[in-house]
């Protein structure tokens, strides 16, 4: 669960045949709300264990009452079952509740129309005021279809000692989604959006959907298959104002508990909340930075730069670590007095796996290995290159 948990976002769902109890008044019509937040389990795909697992968590947790003003929704495509989007609640004893909001015929939850349209219909169901999203599956950051594990670095020929423990790449049927459709697949601006998949916490995909969403949380590195404590994250996701930095604590304290000898789990986790709104002045900084330090780009040892990936797949290094090796001293004082602005709050224990977290700021980057080379020639589509041109 662990290594590229939602294929690049291998989770969507196209709403197809939808199905609307009888008490569609009951469920949502005609009213408004104050806070609906949709968990996507994209798990069609070897995931399906661990998004088991997570459902019966999410049960054993908080869950808002019948009667609240704000809405929990999942909607969930685990291998073996028909998709779904339910509602979870607690009825008036206590006990959680589990109410069918729309059945589908099997379809491909890695398709940006089936994620745009369940959004869509969500929002004509239960009209709110704001809107948060948890994006739950296979991830690659922000590269493309099929290029994650499509090569290894030199004498890297075994397999994956941590394969059953990641969200290793994956996706549904062989379907992904890249950053651009996913963010074409949100038809409307997000309270806020938490990738519970792995690698999506890089400065190319906080950029592509800065507009998308107020406040997006996710991972520079892989996320361990067993992902999010679902049991304990969603209750500072209903507070008044919602908890985003004890969502992020919580995640991060369940991975590095007090006593590790108490712990079955692996002591690995990283997690960071970007702030945005001021993303847009980070990368002017960046253009400049990049543009009169050309030169120390080419010349930088990639290799001596914080990575966030394993197995050669070299394509996630540490953003602070990478410029504080090219920009002037004046430039990396605004450089980073912007990124505090964007990375509001972060978390990393000592190792993840085998990858020492020596230099930690939050967020992930691409440092170009071949100006003319395939991936860099895509790498030019994305917004954040068009804003910084770090590959010219």
């Amino acid at each position: 669960m662990m290594r590229a948990r939602f294929g690049f976002l291998s989770a969507v769902l196209l709403v197809s045949v939808m199905f609307i109890t009888e008490s569609c008044e009951k469920i949502g019509i005609g009213k408004e709300y104050d806070k609906v937040v949709l968990l996507y389990v994209a798990a069609n795909n070897n995931l399906s264990s661990f998004a088991l697992d997570n459902m019966v968590a999410l049960k054993d947790g908080y869950l808002p009452s019948v009667n609240d003003e704000s809405i929990l929704l999942v909607y969930k495509h685990i291998s073996g079952f028909k998709p779904a989007l339910v509602r979870l609640f607690k009825d008036p004893d206590g006990l959680p509740v589990e109410e069918v909001v729309a059945a589908y015929e099997d379809h491909n939850s890695a398709s940006p129309d089936v994620l745009k349209g369940v959004l869509n219909k969500i929002k004509t169901i239960f009209p709110a005021d704001d809107y948060g999203l948890i994006l739950w599956s296979h991830a690659t950051g922000w590269l493309p279809k099929g290029e994650y594990g499509s090569t290894k670095a030199p004498g890297v020929s075994f397999e994956d000692p941590y394969g059953s423990i990641v969200k290793s790449f994956g996706e549904d049927r062989g379907t992904e989604m890249e950053i651009f459709e996913l963010r074409e697949a949100i038809p409307f601006k997000l309270d806020f959006l938490i990738f519970d998949c792995c690698y999506m916490g890089g400065i190319e995909v906080a950029y592509e959907l800065r507009n998308k969403a107020d406040y997006i949380m996710a991972a520079p590195t892989e996320i361990l298959a067993t992902g999010f404590p679902y049991d304990k994250v969603i209750r500072p996701l209903f507070e008044y104002r919602t908890d985003l930095e004890e969502v992020a604590n919580i995640y991060y304290t369940f991975y590095a508990p007090k006593d590790p000898s108490n712990s079955t789990i692996y002591n690995s986790a990283t997690i960071a909340l970007y702030d945005t709104d001021d993303i847009e002045e980070l990368g002017v900084i960046c253009e400049t930075i990049f543009s009169t330090n050309r030169d120390k780009i080419a010349a930088v040892n990639r290799f001596s730069v914080q990575p966030y990936f394993r197995l050669g797949q070299d394509y996630f290094f540490d953003l602070d670590d990478f410029v504080s090796r090219i920009a002037t001293p004046s430039q990396l004082l605004i450089f980073r007095e912007l990124l505090d602005d964007v990375v509001i709050t972060k978390w990393a224990t000592e190792k993840f796996l085998d990858i020492p977290i020596e230099h930690y700021s939050g967020v992930s980057v691409y440092i170009p290995d071949n100006p003319s080379g395939d991936l860099e020639v895509f790498y030019k589509s994305l917004e954040w290159n068009k804003r910084t041109k770090l590959v010219n």
